[in-house]
C-alpha cells in the first residue's frame, strides 16, 4: 500500500512539472479565440443528428437532483441506472437493456475503462464541473475518434468545463458547498487560470461526507417496521488538474490528471428485517490522459490520444465465514492505452477516417489466504476502425467497420480464448425538404464484448468458468424527429420517436449475490429486446423577463428471454427491466429567480427471469422541486438553491432489498465570477 501511494505521488508531481504537456479540443480556423467563443455559445441541437442522441447541458445539470453523473443520467430515455441507495451507492448505467458493460464512457474524449468489472461506477464522477452530458446510441457522430469509441452499443460522453475553453485570457473561479439530509456535506472549488494568451491551467476539487443513515420501512410479507439504513456512509475526494495549450497553427494539446479516493460502506440487502451490514469498500483511482489534435492541411486532421490508469480496490467483509477472519481482498488494475486517428475530406460530400488503438490491462491481487492461486490476468486489446461519412443536401450516411482483437494471459490456470471479431455499423438520415422540420433516421450496429476479469477470474474460483461465453448483439433502430423554432410564446419545439430491436446471443447477466462486491454472473442464450424511446424538449418566453423550458422522456421496453421454449422463463422479461419508465423536468426563470420541478418513474420489474408475483418489484415514482436565487455583486455573483427531493416520501427499491432514501432536502451555495 505504501509503495503504491509513493508511486502515485511521484507520477502526479512529475506530470505537474511538465507544463508543456497539455490537451484540448481542436479549433478549425485561424481566428481561434473568436471562433471558439461563437461555437461554445451556440446550444447543440441533438434532434437533428442522424443517430439518436440526448444532451443535458450545464444549466439543466444544475437544476437536477444530481450529486454525480450517475444521478443526472437517469433523465435520459432508455436508460436504467442501477442505484443501490444514498449518495454513496454504486451507480451503473445500462442503455436499452444492453448492459452496463456495453455502455462506453468517454471523459473529455478518451474512454474510461474497467476491465475488472466492465461497469463504470458513475457515482465517482461529480456533475459540479461538467459542461455537458451526452448520450449517443451506436457511435458518436464525429468521425475523428479513437477506435475504442466504436466498440460500445452506446456512448456516454462527459465533457468538462476545460475541454473546450472559451478563451485563454479570463481568470475564473468557483466556490460551492451543498448541505443536506442524512449528514451530507459536499464542498467544491475550481479555478481557471490563464498563464499566457495560449496556455491555461485549470484545477477542480470536490469532497463528500455523508452518513447515509436515512429511515426506511422494512417489510416482510404483511409485517413492516421502521428501520434506519446503516453502513451507507461515504467519505470521498475527487480532483483533477488540466493544462491546455493552443499552438499558432490552431493545434491543441491537453493533459488531464484525475484522482478519486473514497471509503464507503456497502449497506447490504435488507432481508427478514435484518439491516446488519459491515462490508466496506475502498477505491483509490488515478489516471493521466493526453490528447493532441491538429490539422495537417485543409482536408486532413490528426488525433493522438494516450492514457495511463491505476485503479486500486479494497473489499473488507469481517463476517464472511472462513478460517481467516473474513475477507480482505485488494486488487490493483493498471492499463496503458494509446490511440491514433486520421480523418480526411474527399471533395464536398465524403469524409473518411482511420483509427488504431492498443491497450494492455493487468489485474493483480494482494496475496492473502483468500487470493492464493489468483491467475493475475493480462489482457491485450487491439481496435482498428475505418469510417465513412456522406453528407449531401438532404442525406447523411455514416458507416464504420471495427476490428477487435483480444488476447488474455494468466500466470496460473487457463485463460479465455483469444478473439478476433469484425463489427459493422451503418446509419442514415433523410430530411424531407431543405426547410422541413422532419428528419427520418435509421441505424444498424453489431457489437461484441468479452467477459470481464471478474466474470471469469474472480478469487473464489480456482480456474476459468468454461461456461461463460463472449456476448454478441445486433442493434436495429428507426425513428423520426421534429425540430422547429417559433416566434411565439413557444420558441423551440423538439421531439424524437425511435423504435428499436436488439437481438442478443449469450447475453451476460450480472445480479447482486451475497453482497455488493460478489455478483452472480451467467449467460442467457438469446434475448430479444423491443422498445420505443420518446424524448421532447420545449422552451419559450412569456415576456422579456420570464422564460421557461421543459424536457420529457419516456421508454416502453420488452426484453424477453427466448432461449428455450420449454423453460419457465421463456418470453419473460429479463431481471430489472421495467416495461415503462420515464422522466421530466420543468423550469421557469424570472429575473434572478428560478423555480423547477422534476420527476422520475419506473414500472414494475422482476428480480428473476421467472416473472412470478414473488419476483415482482412494484412501480415507483419520485418527485423533486427546487428554488434558486442569484445575487449579482460587483466582482462576483452568489447563487443560493434549495431543493426537496422525493417530495411525497415514496418508498421504493431500484434493486431488490436495497431501499432508497425518502424525503430529503439540500441547500446549495455557490460563489463565482463566471
Amino acid at each position: 500500500m505504501k509503495r503504491t501511494t509513493r508511486r502515485r505521488f511521484v507520477i502526479v508531481v512529475s506530470l505537474n512539472c511538465l507544463s508543456s504537456v497539455v490537451f484540448a479540443q481542436v479549433v478549425s480556423d485561424s481566428n481561434a479565440v473568436l471562433e471558439k467563443i461563437i461555437l461554445t455559445a451556440k446550444k447543440q441541437n441533438t434532434f437533428i443528428k442522424p443517430i439518436p442522441a440526448q444532451l443535458l447541458n450545464q444549466q439543466t445539470l444544475q437544476q437536477l437532483n444530481s450529486y454525480s453523473v450517475g444521478d443526472a443520467a437517469k433523465y435520459f430515455s432508455g436508460v436504467l441506472i442501477k442505484d443501490f441507495g444514498g449518495v454513496g451507492g454504486l451507480k451503473t448505467i445500462s442503455v436499452r437493456s444492453l448492459g452496463a458493460s456495453n455502455t462506453g464512457v468517454l471523459y473529455d474524449g478518451i474512454s474510461v475503462a474497467d476491465a475488472q468489472s466492465g461497469q463504470i461506477d458513475l457515482s465517482k464522477f461529480s456533475s459540479t464541473f461538467v459542461q455537458s452530458l451526452e448520450l449517443d446510441l451506436a457511435n458518436p457522430p464525429q468521425l475523428l475518434l479513437p477506435a475504442r469509441a466504436y466498440s460500445s452499443a452506446a456512448v456516454l460522453s462527459i465533457t468538462s468545463n476545460t475541454f473546450d475553453p472559451v478563451n485563454f485570457t479570463q481568470k475564473k473561479w468557483q466556490l460551492g458547498v451543498n448541505q443536506g439530509s442524512f449528514g451530507l456535506w459536499q464542498p467544491s472549488v475550481g479555478i481557471y487560470l490563464p498563464v499566457t494568451k495560449s496556455f491555461v491551467i485549470n484545477a477542480d476539487a470536490e469532497a463528500i461526507w455523508n452518513k447515509g443513515d436515512y429511515p426506511y420501512i422494512s417489510k416482510n410479507g404483511t409485517l413492516s417496521q421502521k428501520e434506519t439504513r446503516i453502513n451507507s456512509d461515504i467519505t470521498s475526494f475527487q480532483g483533477e488538474v488540466n493544462a491546455v495549450k493552443q499552438f499558432a497553427d490552431s493545434a491543441t494539446l491537453q493533459t488531464k490528471i484525475w484522482g478519486y479516493s473514497s471509503e464507503r460502506g456497502l449497506p447490504g440487502a435488507v432481508i427478514y428485517f435484518n439491516p446488519i451490514s459491515v462490508q466496506r469498500l475502498w477505491d483509490n483511482d488515478l489516471f493521466v490522459q493526453s490528447r493532441f489534435q491538429t490539422k495537417l492541411n485543409g482536408t486532413t486532421s490528426l488525433l493522438i490520444s494516450a492514457k495511463y490508469s491505476d485503479l486500486f480496490t479494497r473489499y473488507r467483509d469481517p463476517n464472511f465465514l472462513n478460517n481467516n477472519g473474513g475477507l480482505d481482498d485488494r486488487y490493483t488494475q493498471q492499463e496503458g492505452y494509446l490511440s491514433a486517428a486520421l480523418s480526411k475530406r474527399f471533395g464536398k460530400y465524403i469524409t473518411a477516417s482511420l483509427a488504431s488503438d492498443a491497450a494492455v490491462t493487468n489485474l493483480k491481487a494482494a496475496l492473502t489466504d483468500n487470493t492464493t492461486g489468483f491467475p493475475t490476468p493480462t489482457r491485450t486489446s487491439l481496435w482498428n476502425s475505418i469510417a465513412l461519412q456522406f453528407n449531401r443536401s438532404l442525406w447523411q450516411v455514416n458507416a464504420s467497420l471495427l476490428n477487435t482483437n483480444t488476447n488474455d494471459r494468466t500466470t496460473i490456470g487457463a485463460a479465455l480464448q483469444s478473439k478476433n471479431e469484425f463489427t459493422p455499423t451503418i446509419a442514415a438520415s433523410y430530411r424531407l425538404a431543405p426547410s422541413s422540420p422532419f428528419l427520418i433516421r435509421a441505424f444498424y450496429k453489431k457489437i461484441f464484448r468479452m467477459p470481464t476479469f471478474n466474470d471469469v477470474y474472480y478469487t473464489f474460483i480456482s480456474n476459468i468458468n468454461p461456461k461463460l461465453q463472449p456476448e454478441y448483439a445486433d442493434q436495429y433502430n428507426a425513428g423520426i424527429t421534429y425540430s422547429k423554432n417559433f416566434n411565439t410564446t413557444i420558441r423551440q419545439f423538439n421531439i424524437s420517436v425511435d423504435g428499436y430491436y436488439n437481438a442478443f446471443r449469450n447475453k451476460i447477466i450480472a445480479v447482486p449475490g451475497q453482497n455488493l462486491f460478489t455478483w452472480t454472473v451467467y449467460n442467457i442464450g438469446k434475448v430479444d429486446i423491443k422498445g420505443i424511446d420518446v424524448t421532447a424538449e420545449i422552451n419559450g418566453k412569456l415576456n422579456s423577463e420570464i422564460t421557461w423550458s421543459t424536457r420529457f422522456s419516456y421508454t416502453f421496453q420488452q426484453a424477453f428471454d427466448v432461449t428455450n421454449s420449454a423453460s419457465s422463463s421463456y418470453k419473460n422479461q429479463i431481471p430489472y427491466t421495467p416495461y415503462n419508465s420515464g422522466s421530466g423536468i420543468v423550469s421557469v426563470d424570472y429575473k434572478t429567480w428560478s423555480v423547477g420541478y422534476s420527476f422520475l418513474f419506473s414500472g414494475i420489474r422482476y428480480t428473476l427471469g421467472t416473472n412470478t408475483s414473488y419476483d415482482e418489484l412494484p412501480a415507483w415514482n419520485s418527485h423533486d422541486i427546487f428554488l434558486t436565487k442569484t445575487f449579482q455583486l460587483k466582482y462576483f455573483k452568489t447563487t443560493l438553491k434549495g431543493e426537496i427531493n422525493n417530495l411525497f416520501n415514496e418508498e421504493y427499491d431500484v434493486v431488490n432489498s436495497y431501499p432508497m432514501p425518502g424525503r430529503s432536502y439540500k441547500i446549495s451555495l455557490t460563489i463565482n465570477n463566471l
